[in-house]
């Protein structure tokens, strides 16, 4: 009940307002973006999407919802998706910090990894040149090729964006 009372007490709805207005803007925009947990949640969502406000029900007593800083998730990346591309990977050992998940997907969104229970793991906007969502946070992970590879993704697309002379607004 206390841990319920602190999430609820830390709800801001400035922020949620702030961030979806940041997410249209670069989604009209066409700006390269990589959504990292809440960021792929509410990418989701922006787009008309759900989400499961918790994931325990994934999970048996002998497969736990892994929670850890450290890579001790495997994942599942989808063959024809964008982070497969970046990533060259099929499967990558992620971090994982998070209650909820996606549910129903967004308008145009597909998924582009999933982790053995079923649990949405990341997503990518079709038709866009750099949108992407990760459950887990590469950012942790800096010693990590293959989670070094999103970050110099992303900042390949805003400079091929830059030099394209394409400037927003």
């Amino acid at each position: 009940r206390q841990r319920q009372m602190c999430i609820r007490d830390s709800y801001d709805p400035d922020r949620d307002q702030l961030e979806k207005e940041i997410i249209r803007y670069a989604l009209y925009y066409q700006l390269p973006m990589l959504g990292i947990c809440r960021g792929a949640q509410l990418l989701n969502v922006v787009l008309g999407g759900s989400l499961h406000q918790n994931i325990g029900h994934f999970y048996t007593e002998e497969t736990g919802n892994v929670r850890s800083i450290l890579p001790r998730k495997t994942i599942e990346l989808d063959n024809s998706s964008q982070l497969h591309r970046i990533l060259q990977a099929r499967e990558c050992r992620v971090n994982a910090l998070h209650n909820q998940s996606i549910n129903e997907l967004g308008d145009d969104i597909m998924v582009s990894a999933v982790e053995p229970s079923g649990v949405v793991q990341a997503i990518e906007k079709r038709c866009h040149p750099f949108c992407l969502g990760v459950q887990w946070h590469p950012e942790y992970m800096p010693q990590s090729k293959t989670q070094q590879g999103l970050f110099r993704a992303l900042a390949q697309s805003a400079g091929e964006r830059a030099q394209a002379g394409d400037p927003p607004g």
